[in-house]
């Protein structure tokens, strides 16, 4: 016997009467309906012909049904819980993040701070030839001009920190007499440093924006690689929704999904 065909309408439909607020009160907070199935179902057997009672199959199939929806109710429960987990992980795993320097998708200019390095990350997709690295302030001013040789097709990495340069994980030797930059550290008496070979020591270029313009002939055609630059992670953001932001130097955000590399400065 279904829930429906209780044998006293004039009961039940009291019950519903009275109880009509506060089924749809429940049925407002819960989707599925617990209490209320609950509820009727009680009320069906207060209220049934004692000459034709509930079959007992039925009633224990109306259990059953009862019993889906609490371990649905319940299975709510639990994912809510490991999606609020999930969330908190995120948020502890960008934390770790904070100070370090990132590659972010999208990214053309990198900061170069105080004593810092700025890096910058491309995919060679085919084998290159004179290549050369164009650096450039945010302006687009070409500030220095560096060649790289010959490149086999896949990733390229360039770190440099105002002077020296790095490229693929190998310090570069450059004729710092040639930089269009020839500033040089002095003492207090106005003299030169000098270093351990007896070279002048020249000062970095100043802190702030820089653009790595990467060029290469491939396939006999000039082209100009596409550059992702980096940038350092200063917090870490965890909306109400669960979403973490990451608010990098210089006012950028970017998600974790954005960042294609972690830098090890």
């Amino acid at each position: 016997m279904a829930i429906g065909d209780v044998t006293s309408s004039s009961a039940l439909d009291q019950y519903r009467s009275e109880n009509s607020s506060s089924v749809q009160a429940q049925t407002a907070d819960n989707a599925l309906g617990r209490d209320a199935f609950l509820e009727l179902m009680v009320a069906q057997l207060n209220n049934q012909n004692p000459l034709d009672p509930q079959d007992n199959q039925a009633f224990v199939a109306q259990l059953a049904q009862f019993s889906q929806v609490e371990g649905l109710d319940k299975l709510n429960t639990t994912s809510e819980s490991m999606a609020s987990e999930f969330s908190s992980y995120s948020a502890l795993q960008a934390s770790s993040l904070v100070g370090q320097s990132v590659i972010v998708e999208g990214n053309t200019t990198g900061l170069l701070l105080n004593g810092g390095v700025v890096s910058g990350y491309s995919e060679v997709p085919s084998s290159a030839s004179n290549m050369q690295l164009s650096i450039t302030d945010a302006s687009g001013q070409v500030l220095e001009q560096f060649d790289l040789g010959n490149h086999a097709s896949g990733p390229l990495s360039i770190r440099w920190d105002g002077i020296n340069l790095m490229v693929d994980g190998e310090i570069q030797d450059i004729d710092v007499s040639a930089l269009n930059r020839q500033e040089y550290y002095t003492d207090e008496n106005g003299d030169q440093v000098l270093d351990s070979n007896g070279d002048p020591v020249p000062i970095p270029y100043d802190p702030g924006e820089y653009q790595f313009v990467v060029t290469g002939t491939v396939a006999g055609q000039t082209e100009q690689l596409d550059m992702q630059m980096s940038s350092r992670v200063d917090s870490v953001t965890l909306s109400s929704s669960g979403q973490v932001t990451l608010n990098l130097t210089g006012g950028q955000r970017a998600s974790l999904d954005q960042v294609s590399q972690i830098l090890d400065e």
